[in-house]
């Protein structure tokens, strides 16, 4: 095969001879040469996105198919969050009704101006006060120990009579009147001097009359579930001598901190109603007697005896404080919790003594520590029942208890051990279920206390 000359071809090719058809020529060649490898990296790059992307993005797209919910089931999760959403609504509304408790006076908390009240209104929230005590204690069958008078008229019915102290001489009648006074069981003790036992004046116990005592003690044992003293719960005495004459302003405070302890009180029968279910009397029931409740350290030797933290006993003042964390006056323990009042919550604290079975102080504390029922009246006047759970034990304290002490003297505890459960207690209330109600004098001493 014979080799074609370029030499004459290009000789031959007269376009290069015209230099304006040159520049036009070279570009067309620059750009044939400039095609070649762009078409080869071209086809690479294809390649390469086919391979990494397209393909790998398939298989991933696939994959995710395969791993898709179906419709079915993305309805199931989608009812699953709603029940959660539910469940969380239910927990809020759940937490605003622990609050939301029946009123002893609806006329009360209702108006703006206190100055518009009359002044009865007062005195009949402390009957309320003082009558929804009483009912409280004859639902629950409670009582207290016999009286000195009451012991007195059953021992003159008896017809048993006492050593004649008349022909005595006064040292003679001074000196058997403090060395000798009833106690259960036939026992005597050493009293205060000038110390009058019974009523009708001077006189020694026979063994008969202390027969009669005990019988009469264990009787009134035998025929309530607990021993309570109404005096010893606070607010019924103070309502039982309020005074009107008090600016409206601070009777509207006084009914709301003991509305506030009232709501206590109720909470604090229905655990002893629980416990003592089922018991016949005194003498096998596991609580005992309810010694007192209160909101602040109600004697000397009580507030000795649990240190000198916390607020002590006013005669005047044994109604609700809000605990505030700045003021330690108005705490009677160091919260453990660490509760104060704040945007969401009120906080007070109470003192609750209460003489146990030594075998039942504990399921006493966790049931005053369970959710308890109580029923609300709304703006319609329907009826609800409802449910909280609001008190948590801070601090609490046990001692024995020697039936043959004079505090015990006429109650009779049955057999076994018994202790007595010293507890400081706090109480919890979400605002947002009362708040509305709380007089605005409250409102605005909280604020500052606040700050």
């Amino acid at each position: 095969m014979e080799i074609p000359n370029f030499k004459d071809i290009l000789s031959k090719l007269s376009v290069f001879k015209n230099k304006a058809l040159l520049i036009p020529v070279v570009i067309f060649m620059l750009g044939l040469l400039l095609f070649i490898p762009t078409q080869l990296m071209s086809t690479r790059l294809i390649a390469q996105v086919e391979d990494e992307s397209v393909t790998k993005g398939f298989n991933k797209v696939r994959s995710l198919l395969k791993s898709s919910v179906s419709e079915e089931e993305l309805n199931n999760k989608k009812a699953q969050l709603d029940t959660r959403i539910k469940d969380a609504n239910q927990i809020a509304l759940l937490a605003k009704q622990t609050t939301q408790r029946q009123l002893l006076n609806n006329n009360i908390f209702d108006v703006n101006d206190p100055n518009s009240l009359p002044g009865l209104v007062f005195l009949q929230f402390g009957k309320e006060f003082i009558g929804g005590i009483d009912k409280m204690i004859a639902g629950a069958n409670a009582g207290d120990c016999p009286t000195q008078a009451e012991l007195n008229r059953e021992i003159d019915k008896s017809g048993v009579k006492s050593r004649s102290m008349m022909g005595m001489g006064m040292d003679a009648m001074y000196e058997s009147r403090i060395t000798e006074a009833p106690r259960p069981g036939g026992q005597m003790r050493t009293p205060t001097p000038g110390e009058a036992f019974l009523p009708t004046g001077p006189r020694i116990m026979s063994e008969l009359e202390k027969v009669v005592v005990d019988q009469i003690s264990r009787k009134r044992a035998e025929g309530i579930s607990f021993y309570v003293t109404p005096t010893e719960l606070a607010g019924y005495t103070f309502w039982q001598g309020y005074d009107i004459n008090v600016q409206k302003i601070q009777a509207v405070e006084d009914c709301w901190y003991y509305q506030l302890a009232y709501w206590v009180i109720e909470d604090v029968f229905q655990t002893i109603n629980s416990m003592n279910s089922g018991h016949e009397n005194v003498l096998i029931a596991p609580v005992k007697r309810l010694e007192r409740l209160n909101f602040n350290i109600k004697s000397e030797f009580a507030f000795m005896r649990r240190g000198s933290f916390g607020n002590k006993a006013n005669e005047n003042d044994d109604r609700p404080k809000y605990v505030i964390s700045s003021d330690k006056e108005t705490m009677l323990s160091e919260p453990c919790t660490g509760r104060y009042c704040d945007d969401n919550i009120d906080v007070i604290h109470f003192n609750l003594v209460c003489i146990v079975n030594t075998k039942d102080f504990m399921p006493f504390m966790k049931e005053l520590c369970s959710a308890k029922e109580h029923q609300y009246i709304d703006e319609s006047g329907q009826t609800h029942t409802y449910k909280h759970n609001q008190i948590s034990i801070i601090e609490s304290k046990i001692y024995s208890v020697d039936k043959e002490d004079y505090n015990n003297a006429y109650y009779v505890y049955g057999d076994g051990g018994i202790v007595e459960l010293d507890l400081i207690c706090e109480y919890v209330l979400k605002k947002e279920g009362y708040e509305h109600l709380k007089p605005e004098s409250i409102k605005t001493a909280l604020l500052g206390e606040g700050n």
